[in-house]
């Protein structure tokens, strides 16, 4: 029976991993056999910041909204089934890129998809280093090095 799964990737105290940062690299296995049931990309927006970052919310507050960034798939399952979803990313960002999961039962029909659906918790902050370059020859001993670098959250 065909069910339907929203997967999202909320950047830890931050918004949603979209299209922006490159999204990230979802994937649905079976958590017992490893079976590889579904993959893709988070595309979207990385939601109203105004939502999910200025107002206080109880844990039946919906985060995102239509565009909010999220990977939509759809699996066939005969039987409820223990899924692994697993988040890879940024992928604009790789230098930072980190992996996280969540497993739950999945029962066949019974959709994942309304509200804010499965969502995924990555930690981190994206990381650029423009000074030095990353395969300078400067020696660093004995020396001040100047450090100029884009730090941001995920």
């Amino acid at each position: 029976m065909l069910t339907r799964i929203t997967v999202r990737v909320k950047t830890k105290d931050a918004k949603f991993l979209g299209s922006s940062m490159g999204g990230a690299m979802v994937t649905l296995r079976d958590a017992r056999t490893r079976e590889l049931l579904a993959s893709g990309l988070t595309t979207g927006s990385t939601g109203d910041t105004e939502r999910i970052l200025s107002r206080p919310h109880t844990g039946w507050d919906t985060l995102s909204d239509e565009t909010s960034a999220c990977f939509r798939t759809e699996i066939d399952i005969a039987e409820p089934r223990l899924i692994e979803v697993t988040a890879f990313g940024p992928l604009a960002q790789t230098q930072s890129a980190l992996q996280c999961s969540s497993q739950q039962w999945v029962i066949p029909g019974k959709h994942i998809s309304e509200g804010d659906a499965w969502i995924l918790e990555l930690p981190g902050i994206a990381v650029d280093i423009f000074h030095p370059p990353a395969h300078s020859r400067v020696p660093v001993v004995d020396r001040t090095v100047k450090l100029l670098a884009n730090v941001i959250m995920m």
